[in-house]
Order: structure tokens, then C-alpha cells, then sequence
């Protein structure tokens, strides 16, 4: 025991061996005893009784560079789910950052107003472009579109009655529920209608000497079919201005243009009642940055701009940058510098192609089984739940793997898949040419890895 604690390397040694000579000293210390440490424990209670110290350097180093590296990585999405949440959503187009990255690279005048020399608003960059897109009188940007909804609570609803239909009343991603978000702002939260049917009178009758809104939450991916009636906003809209109330809608996914679909309104559609306000996210079916974006009457806008929590909610350069080029794409009719709506436009027959050309890329890997099969895209992200889009893709198998170890391993190499009938499959959709030589490495990969078993 006594000649093997001997036997253990100084720190001071470690330091400056050339194997650690790309590093950074203040960091690798503290690893360095902190292993050291654990060694002479595991000596100690005899559940070591050799040591390398070759082998003790290698992993000083893979921790290191674990500790060190990012671990945020590319990754090929095969899933076949555009709008991806746990994948990052919204891709970005080049051309969208080439407009972007020369603004972030300078000092810019995000809150600065050139004509006057004085300090200006950050929000006033997106909210020319909003109205002129959508005919609003005003707007402003939080961070994500659950922070719209409770700073316009919080506003708006504060120790006041908010009329929400009970078949609205929704839990989304991450536990985000909309009666809690009406609690934490203090609103008093009031159901009209049954789960399944909400009529206008149902609003009519609810409203009070209490009531300061009306609201209507997108139901995002829940979805109720059958026996069900709910009022369209534009109706509520006109309620609202009747009894001298705010309507608001909690429009979720916010789709702009550029997708043939009757199941999710259009914003350039809803605005044109003029409505009090309306919210919507960034990075959903728009298709840019991660965002709140909050569009209504100026008075409206005006008093949220007066919300201390604003302070809190508000983006930075980078988002009003993404998204300011984004709405550029929208008012140039250039869409196709949106990724989102490039790929859900993408026709059965393109994606069949796709197919088609990595399935000869990858047909000779040894022992590999695979087959062309049409598969159904969804958009995600909450949005268009019911819309299925018809798409390609290929179903993989080795005959030494399950498919979830297939799944597995694929993951582990940055490809994420899914399993369908135990066998992986591979939409085309999201995939980009630029990706298949990866895919054709990992699955050789796989298959030499497979067959030595």
C-alpha cells in the first residue's frame, strides 16, 4: 500500500508534462488533485491495487477536455419533426446570418437614435418592419412568448377578471400551464364554456364591471375534434370593443404566410380585425429567433413598455438582429431565406429524391438492410398538430442490432432518428445533402463495430 501511494505522480509534475502543455494551469490544478485525492482513497481501501500512469494521464486529460469543450453539437435530424423543440427549433439560412453577423461584429445603434444623439429604443428596429408587415399600430419583443403572455397578464389583468374558455385552459412544454401563469400574475381567472364548446354568449354573459380582457390561448399540440365549438377571435374582437374590454390572443406558433394550411390562422389575417393584442413566438412556424412578439394598439404598447418586468423579458442584440432580418425575408417575399417554411414546403416528390440519392450512398455498407418508405413529417413545435406531411425516408436495420440499439449508436454519432415498426427510420425532410456523408460514416461505423461482435 505504502509503495503504491509512492508511486503517485506530483502535482507540480503533472504540470509540466508536454501532454499537458496546451492547457490552462488554473483549471487542470484542481482536476489534477482532485483525482490524485480519489487514488489515494481507492489505495487506501485496497480497491486499487495498480496504477498506470500513462493511463492516469490520458484520463486526466479526457477530463479536461470534457470539462473544457462545448457541449452543445451539431446534430442531423432525421426525425422528420421540423420545429424540433429539444433540437433547437427554427434553423437559421445563411443568408439570414450574412445580414446578421456584420452588425454583431460593430458597435450598432441598438438603443441609440442617430438623428436626435440621445439614447433611443431598442424596440423601435422590429416595430417599423411589424407594422408595416401586419397594418398594427405598435409592438415590442420579449424574450419567448410565455413571457408575453405574463407580462400582458400582469399588465393588463392584475387583481382583474380574465375570460379564458375552459377548452383553453392547456398545459404546453415544460409544465408551462396557462391558469398558473394567470395565478402568477395576478389575474382572477374566469371559465366560460365546457371542455368541449364555448359559445359567444358564454363571453357575453361572463363580462363584468370587473372584467379588463378577453382571451384566447392557441391549444398548441392539444387538439379537440368531434363534438366541439369554440369562437373565432375576430368575434371576440368585436365583443371586446362593444363592452369597452381588451381582447388578447395567445396565439402560440404564430404562422405569417408561406404554408398551405386552414388549421392555424394567420397572423397578417387576424390583424386585420385590429385587434387589442395578439402574441406570438418567434421560433415556431415564423420561423426565426427565439422571441415574444407582441403586436396591438399603441396605448396598449405603451403600458407594457411601462411594465418594470419588462425589464426582465426584454432581448438582446442578437435576437432583435435575427428577427429583424427575418421580418425582411417576410416583407421582401424572399421566404425562401426561411428554413422552417422551406422545408415544410418541401413536396413528397423532392423528398423521394432525396431518398433515392442516399440510398445509393449507403446501400454497399456490409450486413446494412435498407429500404426507401413514405413516412409522414409533422411541423412540432405546437403547431399544425394535426397536419401530417407527406414525406420519404429509409428504413434501416443491421441483423446483429436492435433497433434501439441502432437508435443508440446513431445518437451517440449525432444523428437523431426515430423507430417505427422495430426499425430505424431516416425522414429525408430535415436532412440536408451536406449531412449524408456523415450519416454513410456512422453507419459504417456501426456496421464494422456490428460485425465483429
Amino acid at each position: 500500500m505504502k509503495e503504491l501511494l509512492q508511486t503517485l505522480p506530483k502535482v507540480d509534475e503533472l504540470l509540466r508534462d508536454p501532454l499537458f502543455s496546451h492547457t490552462q494551469s488554473k483549471i487542470l490544478k484542481p482536476l489534477i488533485q482532485k483525482s490524485l485525492q480519489n487514488l489515494r482513497e481507492q489505495i487506501l481501501s485496497k480497491t486499487l491495487t495498480s496504477f498506470s500512469l500513462d493511463k492516469f494521464k490520458q484520463e486526466l486529460l479526457s477530463i479536461y477536455e470534457k470539462n473544457t469543450q462545448s457541449t452543445i453539437k451539431p446534430l442531423v435530424n432525421a426525425t422528420g419533426v421540423v420545429l424540433q423543440t429539444n433540437l433547437g427549433r427554427s434553423l437559421f439560412s445563411k443568408e439570414i446570418l450574412d445580414e446578421v453577423f456584420p452588425l454583431l461584429m460593430h458597435y450598432n445603434n441598438l438603443e441609440y437614435d442617430i438623428k436626435e444623439g440621445k439614447r433611443g429604443e431598442r424596440y423601435t428596429h422590429i416595430k417599423h418592419l411589424l407594422c408595416t408587415l401586419l397594418g398594427c399600430e405598435d409592438a415590442i419583443v420579449v424574450n419567448n412568448n410565455a413571457s408575453a403572455v405574463l407580462l400582458i397578464l400582469s399588465t393588463f389583468g392584475k387583481d382583474k377578471e380574465v375570460i379564458i374558455s375552459r377548452g383553453e385552459l392547456v398545459e404546453i412544454g415544460g409544465a408551462f400551464r396557462i391558469p398558473e401563469v394567470m395565478k402568477l400574475s395576478g389575474s382572477k381567472l374566469v371559465e366560460v364554456g365546457t371542455t368541449n364548446k364555448t359559445h359567444l354568449s358564454d363571453y357575453e354573459e361572463a363580462i363584468s364591471e370587473e372584467t379588463s380582457m378577453i382571451m384566447k390561448a392557441h391549444q398548441s399540440n392539444f387538439k379537440q375534434i368531434g363534438f366541439t365549438s369554440s369562437v373565432e377571435f375576430s368575434a371576440l374582437t368585436a365583443l371586446a370593443k362593444k363592452r369597452g374590454i381588451i381582447d388578447y390572443y395567445d396565439l402560440g406558433s404564430g404562422y405569417m404566410q408561406g404554408l398551405q394550411t386552414n388549421e392555424e390562422p394567420s397572423i397578417l389575417e387576424l390583424c386585420k380585425a385590429s385587434p387589442s393584442l395578439l402574441s406570438f413566438s418567434g421560433d415556431k412556424l415564423f420561423g426565426g429567433p427565439q422571441a415574444g412578439v407582441i403586436v396591438g394598439r399603441a396605448e396598449l404598447i405603451a403600458k407594457l413598455k411601462k411594465n418594470h418586468l419588462l425589464r426582465a423579458l426584454r432581448v438582446d442584440k442578437f435576437t432583435t438582429l435575427a428577427l429583424e432580418a427575418t421580418l425582411r425575408a417576410y416583407l421582401n417575399n424572399e421566404l425562401e431565406k426561411i428554413p422552417t417554411l422551406k422545408m415544410l414546403n418541401l413536396t413528397s416528390e423532392e423528398i423521394l429524391q432525396k431518398a433515392k440519392d442516399l440510398h445509393a450512398l449507403i446501400q454497399s455498407i456490409p450486413n446494412l438492410e435498407c429500404q426507401i418508405i413514405a413516412l409522414d413529417s409533422l411541423a412540432g413545435g405546437g403547431s399544425l398538430p394535426q397536419t401530417p406531411f407527406k414525406s420519404h425516408g429509409l428504413s434501416i436495420h443491421f441483423p446483429t442490432l436492435k433497433a434501439s440499439n441502432l437508435e443508440k449508436a446513431l445518437r451517440e454519432r449525432g444523428i437523431i432518428t426515430r423507430i417505427n415498426q422495430e426499425r430505424v427510420c431516416l425522414d429525408l425532410r430535415c436532412i440536408d445533402q451536406s449531412e449524408y456523408t456523415q450519416i454513410y460514416n456512422a453507419l459504417q461505423q456501426i456496421s464494422e463495430v456490428s460485425n465483429a461482435k
